[in-house]
């Protein structure tokens, strides 16, 4: 089989999370390569072709989806549009990489799995943090027995969520987009510590928005947050341990990420620094507990890695390994993972903490 040819739809040099993840980590491995990019305008699409050194630049994603040499469509854009693109990509018969989360909505997202699987292509949800080399790392010690059983698990996010956007990310301040607080970090941080441990068996919720007004910079109009920016999940996974999570998007820098696991046989930590935007997304470091209440570093060996040698940051490196997972399905080998189904399994997650935080019930 020759090389895997990738459309990025989504990819302005200015900012987009198409150039400063999916194509950074397309250009690092030798079973893919970009065939196509596209943006809202002709002259930023060449201008990324330009850079990255892609034959062809569209502004339109019809364009995109339907050229013969693209293999693979990469959703990289605003989640309102996921929707109208990922079906577009799937009525020409495309293998689709889309974007986290997969719709709006529940409802828009369960519409997906079910015609990806008609179409019987390979589909995968950018849920990269079960890519990410210490988790799967820390995962396989877990699973090993290095730790013992687990009795519980805290997750903490804390970072700016936003509170002075640009123009163009006014977006994610709206609950109704089903791109905010609860659903990207809450998404991607519920996503990591139940795809390690185990899914909520019963969880109550609390959310809040503390901060109802934010000034879009550059214009000081002043927008209202309909989401959440305090998030408290607690309940018990389906093992028996007991788990939090608590997200903080207050307007200070934060602290980053930190996930601790207790066992009957020691203790593991996951950090990400202070400032770090999400556990998807971060440089992870890993630690346990010897002895006494010391803590030390835990090395991720080499054999942790898919990527070459030249790729061991974030954000590229853990959607690299993510694109390495899809390489593998492509070729029959292994089962997509997460896809399309695993991103319903989360949005009906994040439902079901709104609802416990609504009633005030332990679901």
């Amino acid at each position: 089989m020759g090389k895997i040819r990738v459309g990025v739809i989504g990819a302005n040099l200015q900012g987009s999370w198409g150039v400063g993840a999916h194509l950074p980590a397309l250009a690092a491995l030798d079973e893919f390569e970009v065939s196509a990019v596209a943006t809202s305008h002709l002259e930023s699409a060449r201008a990324t072709a330009s850079r990255f050194g892609v034959p062809h630049a569209f502004d339109d994603p019809r364009a995109l989806v339907a050229h013969p040499q693209v293999d693979v469509v990469a959703v990289c854009v605003r989640v309102p549009a996921h929707f109208e693109l990922v079906t577009m990509a799937l009525e020409a018969g495309k293998h689709v990489y889309c974007e986290w989360p997969l719709g709006r909505d529940t409802h828009e997202a369960q519409a997906l799995h079910a015609a990806a699987e008609q179409a019987g292509i390979v589909h995968m949800i950018g849920l990269q943090a079960r890519s990410a080399p210490v988790l799967n790392y820390a995962r396989a010690l877990i699973a090993n027995g290095e730790i013992g059983t687990i009795r519980s698990a805290g997750l903490t996010h804390s970072s700016d969520w936003i509170s002075h956007p640009y123009p163009s990310m006014a977006y994610l301040q709206d609950r109704s987009s089903g791109a905010h607080f609860l659903s990207i970090p809450g998404g991607h941080s519920i996503d990591a510590l139940t795809w390690m441990l185990g899914d909520f068996q019963t969880l109550s919720g609390v959310l809040k928005t503390a901060r109802r007004e934010v000034a879009v910079v550059g214009t000081n109009e002043v927008i209202e947050r309909s989401s959440a920016d305090q998030v408290v999940v607690a309940g018990e996974l389906e093992g028996g341990a007991v788990a939090t999570i608590r997200l903080s998007g207050a307007p200070s820098p934060g602290t980053g990420v930190r996930l601790e696991i207790n066992g009957d046989d020691g203790d593991l930590v996951v950090v990400a620094a202070p400032g770090s935007r999400g556990i998807q997304m971060s440089d992870l470091a890993l630690y346990r507990t010897r002895g006494m209440g010391g803590l030390e570093p835990v090395e991720i060996p080499d054999a942790a890695y898919r990527t070459p040698g030249s790729l061991r940051a974030n954000p590229p490196l853990n959607v690299a390994e993510a694109y390495l997972r899809m390489a593998d399905a492509i070729a029959g080998k292994k089962a997509p993972r997460p896809d399309f189904g695993d991103a319903v399994k989360l949005h009906e997650t994040l439902d079901r903490i709104e609802q416990a935080a609504r009633t005030g019930r332990c679901l």
